[in-house]
Formats: structure tokens, C-alpha cells, sequence
């Protein structure tokens, strides 16, 4: 094995097995797959050579130029007691990435074992464990809503099983799942994933899912994999600290998770939108903007990128003005309050389009959470179909639309000017 490898791990040549993953560990912190993808290959290489440099006997001869080259590895699905005696090397699974279309970012890579699964099990396997891991994926409980004490009992048990059986044990559970949410016509449907929520509910801490993926993309096809994450970032409670997916504000008092492949696909067409939620994803300072539209006429705007609840919001706003301009204007109060009463409808004029316009991307990055929680109660899981269907719903309303606001919605879309224009008058006369 070269020098670089174990300078990439930064640790001395060694034969120790459980020194080489927690070097890995701890250089997997520092060098993250969607940020270096090269780095992060070049890093399970160095992992994979370490590992087999440790598990070959010593030679009795000097090594030939190629022997240090990792040995292929088996099947991680084979359940086999005979292999008791040695663990099998470990499956390199590179991060899952959704196929079906190229501008869905990939899902985000794995992380290091979680440390409680690693204090609780020893890292390496013996014939019992393996004979356990053979039993417990022939004795399976049910995956539906009746998951319960059955379940929480299999998974305490394949917890403290050391890596690679209960590697294994996870690729079983992930199939038995992945065939729970299908109907007998092959469709993967809402309803089938919700009656094995309670089930993944139990597995995912157990497992790390979904950031935990690489047992996930070597133990099914691609666009399965790419499936089942989507599924699990729709059902599982949001992890605040999933790099993947981020809680944005969707409206007062409401925070919906929104994952990166579904924030780029419905704000593929509004780039300062995208750069905010970038932003809020990787914590840093949100990039403001005023769009001018927002700001003239901000129930237009809602319109147009057809958020009616907030063009509700905004045109109950600008009707309160209106009246309170109508109010000031007309004589109803005379005198002071006049003044009071104006300078009121046109604070409210203009706090209601200066929010509009200044929280304007935000408001976008909200929808697109919308979109995609409706997408997931839909059942549309697919990557490639529920790209198709976010950027659909984030595309503009067409001139037709327009044509029939205009003709049906002239009146409630534009009469509050007039007492915007009134109010106005009144105040440069009564100069």
C-alpha cells in the first residue's frame, strides 16, 4: 500500500482494523461528498486498500507492484454462518443518485455509523452473530401499521450485532420495504407508504435513514434507491441537521422541510430564489433583494407566480387602505384625525408591499416547500416525475389567465388604487 493512502487517512501503517474506520470516520467529517466528490473518492479508495492491507496475511515474499489493489468484494446480502470466521470486506456503495433526471441533485452521501450503534456492538463478526443475522432476516415482523413490539425487539437485536450481519439485516429490511409500499400492479402508492410509517418511525434511528444511505444503494437498483429516499425524506420527521434538507418558513407559524433535489427543481426559473434557499441550507447570511413588481403592485405579483394565499393576504391589505383613504378623504373625520387617518391607510399601503417585496424569494422558497409536501401526499416519489411536476407548479400564469383576471377581476385587482390616488390628491391640496 502507497504512502498517500495512509497519509490520506492521515495514520501510521497499521493492521488494526477498527483504527483504519475510525481514522476513515474522522477524515469523512472534513471531507464531504457533495462538497469534494473527488476528494471523498479518493478517501473510500484509501479506506478500502487499508482495510484489505490489514485483513491479508503477511507474505513471505516482498509483494509484487500490484498486490496492494483491494480485493472485490462480496455480496452484501449473503447470510452465511461459514463466513463467521472472517467478516467479508466491506461493500464500497458510492451516494445514491436520483437517474431519472440530471438537474435532481444527488441525495446526500453517508456519514459515519452513528455513535451509539458503535458503542453498543462490536465491530467484529463471530459464527453465533452471523447464525443470529440468518435468523432474524428469515424471522422478519410485519412491516404494516400493526409494527410494533415485534419490530422494536428485531431491530434492538440487529443493533447489537456487529457491522457487516447487521449490514445485512438492513438491505433485508429495506427490501421487505421497499416491496410493502408497491401494490400488486407494481405502482408505489401514498397509502401504502403511510401504513409503514409506524415501522419506519422504529427502523430509521436504528439506521441512521435517510442520510445513512449506502446499505440503501447497494442492496437495491438505482431508480429504487433514488425512490426510497425520497420516501423516507417525506414520511420520517425532518432532521434539523440534514445537509440535504433544510425547514423553511411556508407561513405563519408553519416550517415544512424542503429537500435540495425538490428546491431545484421548482426554482429552476427564479435563481435569486434558489441562492436564498442555498443559503438558508448552508447557514449562511440570505441574500436580499426588492423586486419592483412586488413592490407597485405585490397582489399581481402573488398572482403571477401563483401564490394566492399570499395575494389573499396582500389584497386584504391594500383594501383595509383603501378604506381607511376613503375614510380620510371623503369627510367622514375632519380636521387631525383626517391626517391621522391618511397617513394610517398609507402606512398600511406600504407596509403591506414593502413585506411583500422584501420577504418576495422567501415567499418562493415556502411555495416550493408547498409543492413538494403536496407531491409527497400524492404519492409522487419518482424522481424524474416529481421534478417534472414541482416545475410545472412553479411556472407563471400564461396571458390567458391574465386576459381573465383582467375581464372577471378588474374591479377587486385594481380599485384600491383609486383610493391610493384619491388620498394622495387630498394631501397635495391640503398643501
Amino acid at each position: 500500500m502507497t504512502d498517500a493512502a495512509w497519509a490520506l487517512l492521515d495514520l501510521a501503517p497499521t493492521r488494526d482494523a477498527a483504527a483504519i474506520r475510525r481514522a476513515y470516520a474522522r477524515r469523512l467529517k472534513q471531507t464531504r461528498p457533495d462538497d469534494d466528490p473527488e476528494g471523498f473518492q479518493a478517501l473510500l479508495a484509501a479506506r478500502d486498500r487499508a482495510l484489505a492491507e490489514a485483513r491479508r496475511d503477511p507474505p513471505d515474499e516482498p509483494a509484487e507492484p500490484g498486490d496492494d489493489a483491494p480485493p472485490v468484494p462480496e455480496p452484501a446480502a449473503a447470510f452465511s454462518p461459514a463466513a463467521a470466521p472472517e467478516p467479508a470486506p466491506e461493500v464500497i456503495a458510492a451516494p445514491v443518485v436520483r437517474d431519472l433526471d440530471p438537474q435532481v441533485e444527488d441525495v446526500t452521501p453517508p456519514e459515519p455509523p452513528s455513535p451509539v450503534v458503535v458503542d453498543v456492538a462490536p465491530l467484529e463478526a463471530g459464527g453465533a452473530d452471523w447464525a443470529q443475522a440468518f435468523h432474524l432476516a428469515e424471522h422478519l415482523p410485519p412491516l404494516d401499521r400493526g409494527a410494533g413490539d415485534d419490530l422494536a425487539d428485531w431491530l434492538a437485536r440487529a443493533r447489537r450485532l456487529p457491522h457487516e450481519p447487521r449490514r445485512d439485516l438492513e438491505a433485508a429490511l429495506l427490501q421487505a420495504l421497499f416491496a410493502a409500499w408497491r401494490e400488486p400492479d407494481g405502482r408505489l402508492t401514498a397509502r401504502r407508504v403511510a401504513a409503514t410509517r409506524p415501522a419506519l418511525l422504529l427502523a430509521a434511528p436504528v439506521f441512521g435513514w435517510p442520510r445513512e444511505d449506502a446499505v440503501l444503494a447497494a442492496s437495491l437498483p438505482p431508480g429504487d434507491a433514488a425512490l426510497a429516499v425520497q420516501v423516507m425524506r417525506d414520511v420520517l420527521p425532518p432532521d434539523p441537521d440534514d445537509p440535504a434538507t433544510v425547514l423553511v418558513w411556508a407561513g405563519p407559524g408553519t416550517r415544512l422541510p424542503l429537500g435540495s433535489g425538490d428546491a431545484r427543481a421548482f426554482l429552476d426559473g427564479h435563481p435569486r430564489a434558489l441562492a436564498v434557499y442555498e443559503a438558508l441550507r448552508r447557514r449562511a447570511p440570505v441574500p436580499r433583494r426588492v423586486p419592483v413588481l412586488a413592490l407597485l403592485a405585490p397582489h399581481l405579483w402573488a398572482i403571477a407566480h401563483r401564490r394566492w394565499g399570499t395575494a389573499l393576504a396582500v389584497l386584504s391589505g391594500l383594501w383595509l387602505s383603501f378604506g381607511l383613504s376613503v375614510l380620510a378623504t371623503e369627510g367622514e373625520v375632519e380636521g387631525v384625525a383626517a391626517g391621522v387617518v391618511g397617513l394610517l391607510a398609507l402606512a398600511v399601503w406600504i407596509g403591506t408591499a414593502g413585506a411583500t417585496a422584501w420577504w418576495a424569494d422567501r415567499i418562493l422558497v415556502g411555495g416550493a416547500a408547498r409543492a413538494a409536501r403536496r407531491a409527497g401526499r400524492k404519492g409522487v416519489y419518482a424522481p424524474g416525475e416529481r421534478a417534472a411536476r414541482l416545475r410545472k407548479a412553479s411556472v407563471p400564469i400564461g396571458i390567458w389567465n391574465w386576459l381573465l383576471l383582467a375581464w372577471f377581476g378588474a374591479f377587486p385587482l385594481l380599485f384600491p388604487y383609486a383610493g391610493l390616488i384619491s388620498l394622495a390628491d387630498r394631501l397635495a391640496r391640503g398643501r
